[in-house]
């Protein structure tokens, strides 16, 4: 990726969290960098971006919204951008808060987050009730985001359970987005879905209305309590590499460093 910088764009606002931050304001400045390919723009402004457009568009939305964390105003300023210009994958976004009401003696305070699109996969199942409409709810809710593009979705297959044998046969797809929400937004979106179908959780691997579940994210690895990707089973579940070889069967796996053709042969030789 190519990088454009722009650097010390100054304006006056009112972020902030006390009163008089809002009432009276302060300067601000905005470091940034976005990420793109401009090697076939050939003079041609339409295949880059206009960084005279890009600096105007960064401080009027800084300057025509107001927020009381600067960790808010960076977070949506970089949804704002991102969603504007379809050719940026990446921004690096710094927020200079240099008069900050800090008692003490300081020469700036700032804030610098990073936000991109990202290629994920995510593992749908159901074996409740009207099993396709469930499936089919996934779609419908990526259409109403703006944060998140569908790009190509696995056929729908019928599997035996996984782990609890005593329950119904499952459905079970894949489906490939591109997204600028964070691994844990993601997270969030995936567990609002399951809300919207009324999923109960009755016992582990038991029977449910809809399941989401994040297998890659780019090709990052995040190992928390609460998130860990690439998800830990994948290579153990055959009703997730099947649909997955389907669309994309040279995806390389991170942390096997084996493509998923390959970890679903292996699978069915251990079967």
């Amino acid at each position: 990726m190519d990088k454009i910088s722009l650097k010390g764009l100054s304006f006056f606002a009112y972020h902030g969290v006390f009163e008089k931050e809002k009432t009276e304001g302060q300067t601000f400045s905005v470091d940034c960098e976005i990420f793109l390919d401009t090697s076939l723009c050939n003079s041609d402004l339409n295949k880059t971006v206009h960084y005279g457009y890009f600096a105007n568009d960064i401080v009027s939305f800084c300057t025509n919204n107001q927020f009381e964390l600067l960790e808010t105003l960076a977070n949506k300023a970089c949804e704002f951008l991102l969603l504007k210009y379809n050719l940026i994958n990446k921004i690096v976004f710094t927020i200079n808060k240099p008069n900050a009401p800090i008692e003490t003696e300081f020469e700036n305070v700032s804030l610098t987050i990073e936000r991109s699109w990202n290629t994920c996969y995510l593992a749908l199942g159901s074996n409740l009730g009207n099993r396709k409409g469930y499936l089919d709810l996934v779609s419908e809710e990526i259409k109403k985001s703006d944060k998140i593009v569908e790009i190509s979705k696995s056929s729908y297959i019928e599997t035996e359970p996984y782990g609890v044998l005593d329950q119904p046969k499952f459905l079970n797809a894949v489906v490939k987005i591109k997204t600028i929400l964070t691994p844990y937004q993601l997270l969030e979106f995936c567990k609002s879905l399951e809300v919207k179908a009324k999923r109960e959780r009755v016992r582990h691997w038991g029977e449910r209305t809809l399941d989401v579940d994040i297998l890659f994210y780019s090709n990052k690895i995040i190992f928390q309590e609460s998130l860990i990707i690439p998800h830990p089973e994948i290579c153990l579940r055959d009703f997730v590499l099947i649909p997955l070889s389907e669309i994309e069967p040279y995806f390389i796996h991170p942390v096997k460093n084996k493509n998923i053709k390959e970890l679903l042969k292996e699978l069915k030789k251990e079967q």
